[in-house]
């Protein structure tokens, strides 16, 4: 069920509560949440270890789950970092979308100004996402979801060379799809890019 302005925040600790996981939003400037719903195990009534953060506005809600994605949450003991989700980047099929991979992206470069970036140029972006390593440094690459497909072909072709985002060139191509794995396939075929 898709909940206009949340996000669903996982990886909590027993100690975050409402009160805490607000803070923890507000410390970081994001004083558009409304309330947070820790959700209980209805089984043993103990956390489950993930929320709901719920928003003024959608659009609140990805900016603030571009902004803080995988950045460490104030007062956590030992620290973890945000982990969200906004229902659109949750497994829902019905809407087609098409993603970009985004590459030579320098270590200043983050979620929320990737998603700036694009979405100050392209209005169906749907999530931009930096992939960290599991210390938290960058990896130098990300990928941008889009709805709209007349808009994800023009940002492959004008977004590639992009200056302005990090000290390096944007390279920017289409993202090809993890590997999938079929019987009777011995990894043939494996350049996905050639085709798409």
């Amino acid at each position: 069920m898709a909940r206009e302005g949340a996000l669903w925040m996982g990886d909590l600790a027993d100690y975050m509560d409402e009160n805490f996981i607000i803070a923890a939003f507000r410390a970081l400037g994001e004083e558009n949440v409304q309330n947070v719903k820790v959700m209980k195990n209805r089984y043993t009534g103990h956390p489950a270890g993930y929320c709901f953060v719920n928003f003024s506005s959608d659009q609140a809600a990805l900016t603030a789950m571009h902004k803080l994605n995988g950045k460490v949450i104030p007062h956590s003991q030992p620290p973890v970092r945000f982990k969200l989700n906004h229902s659109s980047t949750r497994g829902n099929n019905t809407d087609k979308e098409y993603s970009l991979w985004v590459g030579d992206l320098t270590p200043d470069v983050d979620d929320f100004a990737l998603y700036k970036t694009f979405g100050s140029r392209y209005n169906s972006i749907k999530t931009a996402k930096v992939i960290y390593d599991p210390n938290g440094q960058s990896k130098g690459f990300a990928f941008v979801r889009f709805y709209s497909e007349e808009e994800y072909k023009d940002a492959l072709t004008h977004m590639n060379g992009f200056k302005g985002l990090g000290q390096k060139p944007l390279k920017v191509s289409y993202a090809v799809p993890k590997k999938q794995h079929y019987p009777g396939m011995n990894h043939m075929g494996g350049d996905l890019q050639s085709v798409l």
